[in-house]
């Protein structure tokens, strides 16, 4: 007898044999060693995570939380865990049930805040503080006020959220827009991209009126 490939449609049978017959003796083995596949089968951050005893979640409900708050739909998820999507629906709602949620974003805060979600499980979008506009006239200031001490040696001013913003931040310096950069002329400025991050370099090249005036 050739044993069966435990092919996703082979363990959503196996599954629904077992929810059929709870109460059969092997149920309870079979259960166990399904639950050990979808502990193999998880996203990394949750093969070896153990969530609090508090927690009302069963590691495959956990997994379809996380796997839903990451963008995957039922569709998508029901084959990566080897059931079918009506089954991740029905998943879905047992865990609003369990966490007395209403909605997929209120579930995930529950999670998180009691510390039930593995760090690293949840796909963040990278998030970048902008600088206050005093933050960044006193970095201005002080950025210059380096610079001026060394002439024509190239520095640092700032980073930025994009290579937009460093280009026209570069633009403005050049031009005299920054107060810490005055006189529109003294300065030469570049933006540039460094292993991802976009800033802008400067220096100081002195002050074209005051060679005007020693000329005279």
């Amino acid at each position: 007898m050739t044993a069966e490939p435990l092919t996703p449609l082979v363990l959503a049978r196996i599954r629904a044999s077992v929810e059929r017959n709870p109460r059969h003796p092997a149920a309870q083995t079979v259960r166990l060693l399904l639950d050990e596949i979808d502990r193999l089968k998880s996203p990394a951050a949750l093969t070896e995570w153990h969530p609090d005893a508090e927690c009302p979640l069963t590691r495959r409900q956990l997994e379809i939380l996380v796997r839903t708050a990451n963008g995957e739909n039922c569709e998508q998820i029901g084959p990566q865990i080897g059931i079918d999507p009506k089954s991740v629906r029905r998943h879905r709602q047992s865990i609003m049930r369990r966490l007395g949620a209403t909605t997929t974003p209120s579930a995930v805060a529950v999670c998180l805040v009691n510390g039930w979600v593995p760090q690293g499980a949840l796909r963040l979008p990278r998030h970048h503080r902008r600088m206050s506009t005093v933050v960044a006239r006193r970095t201005y200031r002080e950025r210059a006020e380096v610079l001026r001490k060394t002439p024509g040696e190239w520095g640092t001013v700032a980073t930025y959220d994009s290579g937009a913003s460093a280009r026209q931040s570069a633009y403005r310096l050049r031009t005299g827009a920054f107060v810490a950069f005055h006189p529109a002329g003294c300065w030469e400025a570049e933006a540039f991209t460094h292993d991802g991050v976009h800033g802008v370099r400067a220096r100081y090249v002195g002050n074209p009126n005051a060679l005007e005036l020693e000329a005279s």
